[in-house]
């Protein structure tokens, strides 16, 4: 019998806490081992119950979800996955909880089906503990490229973006085929499909060029993306931040 995810939910809107206990309970795959509405109950849920998921609100009495994970950061609580849930989409907000340690950033309100999805491939990742610290460490970057072009990390094409470019780092032949290797590759880890990968990527791609920072972008791309066809198409943005990252350059 395949084992079990288990779930933990930190929210302190009682409304928000029952649609999240009901959407986890539903799924016959997950089992639900704790629920807390303070920041201080939620690190001591980890603790206690070291849930596969932690389903994290960012916004708590007696710490929010930020200490929370920065205190599962210092106390070496690897064995649960965050995934941070806040009704404030602000970016900033959402890149520190990236940065913080959380694997997905979702702004409420939220598509249950997406939360299923979410924790579905957060577990996928853990249980292939294969990623070497070389590997670690290329997703550090990564993220700290994305963060730094302004890619909005409540995105989906985020995370998307974030998988195709540490695929990339790998095998650098791999972006000639994007439509018919990456994208489904992605897609069948996120219970999506192809062509709605290609869009979000391209979504956030759209929103990095138009709000990013112009000198990291100019840093990053410099004068390889003519400047009639503007924005980079979606395999050239992730090679040449693959690229980019392979060869070292400071981000």
């Amino acid at each position: 019998m395949k084992k079990k995810i288990t779930v933990g939910i930190a929210e302190d809107n009682d409304i928000i806490l029952e649609m999240l206990m009901e959407v986890v309970q539903s799924e016959e795959q997950f089992e639900l081992v704790g629920e807390a509405m303070t920041g201080a109950d939620a690190i001591k849920l980890v603790r206690e119950k070291q849930p596969d998921v932690m389903l994290l609100d960012l916004v708590m009495p007696q710490g929010g979800g930020l200490d929370v994970l920065a205190m599962a950061r210092e106390e070496n609580l690897q064995k649960t996955s965050f995934i941070a849930v806040s009704a404030l989409g602000e970016e900033r907000i959402a890149q520190e909880a990236i940065a913080q340690g959380a694997k997905y950033f979702i702004v409420k309100p939220f598509d249950p089906n997406g939360i299923i999805r979410r924790i579905k491939a957060v577990c996928t990742e853990a249980d292939n503990p294969s990623a070497s610290d070389d590997q670690v460490k290329v997703e550090q970057v990564i993220t700290k490229a994305l963060h730094t072009l302004g890619v909005p990390a409540q995105l989906n094409g985020y995370q998307y973006l974030r998988e195709a470019i540490a695929m990339v780092v790998t095998d650098p032949q791999g972006v000639t085929a994007i439509t018919r290797q990456i994208y489904p590759v992605i897609a069948q880890r996120h219970n999506a499909s192809g062509p709605s990968v290609e869009r979000a990527i391209r979504h956030a791609i759209e929103v990095s060029w138009n709000r990013g920072s112009m000198e990291a972008i100019n840093n990053m791309f410099g004068y390889t993306i003519n400047n009639q066809k503007g924005k980079p198409t979606n395999s050239e943005y992730i090679a040449m931040v693959a690229d980019h990252i392979r060869m070292g350059y400071s981000i």
